[in-house]
């Protein structure tokens, strides 16, 4: 590998480590125009239309995933959090950092891309949705194949006996 591709192969891993979950863009995108509070980061995410070009599913971000994400982007240096406490409860403020708002900025020539290559999107969209229907039928399989022995217990509450039966 050349130390070129080598910096081009880090650089895009980097990229996508940094800023590929789920709901890191649309959080980014939400603090954009400003430090916000956490429900309104909250509120402002479950109105966008995420993945549903890319999966035929309305997305929502739940509390939990939210929290954890948000601490998370916090320890890598994504976002600031700001606590004011001359009120109470004290007032939280979270924003981009100056690095990541830059990010955003350098995006916009490779968001422009992706608008003018609106083929390439539809295939590669088309392609996601029919693998995650196949991924859910593939699911139904799983869950009509009979259970191994996992020490779990049956529906009934009752932990299966030898040979299958419950007790």
């Amino acid at each position: 590998m050349t130390e070129r591709d080598d910096r081009v192969l880090r650089g895009l891993y980097d990229l996508k480590n940094l800023f590929g979950d789920k709901w890191v863009p649309a959080i980014l995108v939400a603090l954009r125009d400003g430090p916000l509070r956490r429900v309104e980061i909250l509120s402002t995410v479950n109105s966008y239309s995420i993945d549903e070009n890319w999966t035929d599913k309305h997305a929502v971000l739940h509390d939990s995933i939210f929290a954890r994400t948000l601490k998370k982007m916090r320890e890598q240096g994504l976002i600031d959090r700001h606590s004011c406490d001359k009120t109470f409860p004290p007032e939280v403020l979270y924003s981009l950092t100056p690095a990541v708002a830059e990010v955003l900025t350098l995006a916009e020539p490779l968001i422009e891309w992706t608008r003018a290559h609106p083929e390439l999107l539809s295939q590669a969209q088309s392609h996601s949705r029919q693998s995650g229907a196949d991924a859910s039928i593939l699911d139904d399989v799983v869950e009509l194949a009979p259970p191994a022995d996992t020490g779990r217990f049956h529906a009934s509450g009752r932990r299966p006996r030898a040979g299958g039966a419950v007790g």
